[in-house]
């Protein structure tokens, strides 16, 4: 094995020839170079001791420095910075204020894509929700027709029929068209519960006796001297008598028809 050793050479020359290339600035102002050659030499005992190293090239720095502030001094030139000094960009002003334009320029133009986008979105799915609603449109037409001709087609085979008939027909034809089931159970068609689609005619029928023509106001419904004691419409068809069925009533047990006699001798009245 054959070691290899490093060897070490003070060449001279190099150095001699770096040091030449200066020769031009002797004789210029030391503004001009700003050169400062330190005349203490640096003198280590212990080359392996870098801290020791460090010192003494801080020391050689620190004394070339203080030599450079007293020939600015001398030679009356500023050296200081300034307060308010503030270092320059590279790039104008005008430059940067461009740059600062196309940056706002792109970011508008990307949220303003992104609006369209969102638009775009928005506008098929209201489009295909009307499209959905209007087919379910077209299939209930469909239906309440199908339904109201099925009816007539019934009451066709009918010779005659009486007020009790007709009204059934009505309630019919309303069932029909009340047939569905979302607005039965208050679906997102109307939410209203069954029933409240029927007519004004066979609400009346139901729950009261209609309106008679020519009458107005609100509380048209109070009794007069005449209809205190009328017991018109009690008989279910509006003939003007008390009903005779079996029914039970208030005096039930005491006639074979139900009838008391004192409401017997109060109809005689």
């Amino acid at each position: 094995m054959v070691s290899l050793e490093t060897l070490f050479n003070n060449t001279t020359s190099p150095g001699s020839a770096g040091i030449g290339g200066f020769g031009s600035s002797v004789g210029l102002d030391f503004s001009e170079t700003q050169l400062v050659e330190s005349k203490a030499r640096i003198e280590v005992e212990d080359v392996d001791d870098d801290l020791k190293i460090e010192v003494e090239l801080y020391k050689n720095a620190l004394e070339a420095a203080k030599q450079a502030v007293r020939n600015f001094q001398s030679s009356s030139k500023p050296f200081f910075r300034p307060t308010d000094y503030f270092a320059e960009m590279i790039k104008s002003d005008a430059h940067m204020e461009t740059i600062r334009l196309r940056l706002v320029e792109e970011a508008e133009g990307l949220k303003a894509s992104e609006e369209a986008k969102k638009k775009r979105e928005l506008k098929k799915f209201g489009k295909a929700i009307q499209v959905e609603n209007k087919l379910q449109r077209e299939k209930e037409t469909k239906r309440i027709k199908e339904g109201v001709k099925e009816l007539r087609k019934k009451r066709k085979d009918v010779t005659k029929l009486d007020g009790q008939d007709e009204q059934e027909f009505d309630i019919a034809i309303e069932e029909t068209l009340s047939s569905n089931p979302k607005k039965r159970a208050g679906g997102s068609s109307g939410g209203e519960p069954e029933g409240r689609k029927k007519t004004r005619t066979a609400r009346e029928h139901k729950f009261g006796r209609p309106k008679p023509k020519g009458v107005t106001g609100r509380r048209w419904k109070e009794n007069t001297k005449s209809s205190a004691g009328s017991f018109e419409g009690m008989g279910g068809k509006g003939d003007g008598r008390l009903s005779s069925g079996t029914g039970r009533s208030r005096g039930r047990g005491r006639g074979a028809g139900g009838s008391s006699k004192r409401g017997s001798h109060r109809s005689k009245r």
